[in-house]
């Protein structure tokens, strides 16, 4: 697969768009409050069995499995933020934007009026050079050690420590929010007070739910595991991340094409990936830039239905992201 825009063969609608007119498309971007309270309490069920296994049972194996699991969930509250950018987990806007800010941003330290609005640039410019994601999938496909030597950095926090300092530099106003990393070249000249300031006001939501988290493993004695979302959200959170990330547009047919069946990637997750890679109906991603509106909770019905008319009948979905690891690495030249 080639992920630097030369034109793919394969046969396609002139315009994807066409697809969807005059179609009854209601069933699929109907958002209901009980489906998205529940996702949310999934999420946050699965980070308190995180933290409940080494306490119960300490040993080796279980603080690896909660190093999965904060991992997991810490990428699945981003997915959550995510999907109420687009207005598209609860039915209010207002909902949409404070559970999105102060439940699933905060915890992971996002910002999630800046991830707004590099968000929407991404969706607005996918498939050109002017999409602010596209240094991040323009590389690919690399070199097996290439790819090798990130996720080890990945692995080992080398990576959540670099992305961790300029995540601090971008909440202070340092550097525009950008999650292709660009724009730290291009640092504004600001006083310490300002700086302060931006820092107060960006970080208050991860302020208070890490107090909170705090305090309630301190009540409970056993404060000392409350190190233990610091360690996956610089090692396996990064890890997921970046393999969420590049299964979503790296190593695609045709990444300067504006049609999402070639600009991204549609992966069917086991459930042991969904427990790592890819929560919360995120493989489901052709479908969400064909349509952003569609709630997390629906993709998978919008899928089906793409199926069934023959939207994807040319359209390659791996299963597993083992296929996915092979599409993001060049193959090796033979002398």
């Amino acid at each position: 697969m080639e992920a630097r825009g030369t034109q793919s063969a394969m046969p396609v609608e002139s315009d994807f768009r066409s697809i969807l007119k005059g179609q009854n498309l209601k069933p699929f971007l109907q958002r209901s409050d009980s489906q998205a309270w529940w996702l949310l309490l999934v999420n946050y069920s699965l980070l308190a069995v995180a933290f409940a296994l080494p306490i119960l049972w300490f040993n080796i194996g279980t603080v690896i499995i909660s190093l999965i699991l904060l991992g997991n969930r810490q990428l699945g509250l981003g997915i959550l933020m995510h999907d109420c950018v687009h207005a598209a987990l609860f039915n209010s806007k207002t909902l949409n934007k404070r559970i999105g800010e102060w439940c699933c941003a905060g915890p992971i330290l996002a910002q999630f009026e800046g991830y707004r609005r590099y968000h929407l640039r991404h969706h607005a410019k996918a498939g050109t050079t002017d999409d602010p994601d596209y240094p991040n999938y323009r590389p690919y496909p690399v070199a097996k050690a290439s790819l090798r030597r990130k996720l080890i950095r990945d692995t080992f926090g080398i990576t959540g420590v670099k992305n961790l300092a300029l995540l601090m530099l971008m909440h202070a106003g340092v550097v525009e929010y950008d999650m292709a990393y660009k724009s730290a070249n291009e640092k504004r000249a600001l006083s310490i007070w300002d700086m302060l300031v931006n820092l107060a006001k960006n970080l208050a939501p991860a302020l208070l739910f890490h107090i909170a988290l705090a305090l309630l493993l301190w009540r409970l004695g056993y404060v000392q595991f409350y190190g233990l979302w610091w360690i996956a959200y610089l090692t396996t959170f990064q890890f997921f991340s970046r393999l969420r990330n590049a299964a979503e547009h790296a190593g695609v047919p045709d990444l300067l094409n504006t049609d999402p069946r070639l600009h991204a990637r549609t992966v069917y997750a086991r459930w042991w990936e969904r427990l790592t890679v890819a929560p919360n109906h995120v493989n489901y991603h052709l479908e969400h830039h064909w349509l952003p509106a569609v709630p997390p909770y629906r993709l998978a019905a919008f899928h089906a239905w793409l199926k069934q008319v023959g939207a994807l009948n040319d359209t390659s979905i791996p299963v597993g992201y083992g296929e996915v690891l092979k599409a993001m690495v060049r193959p090796a030249r033979h002398a």
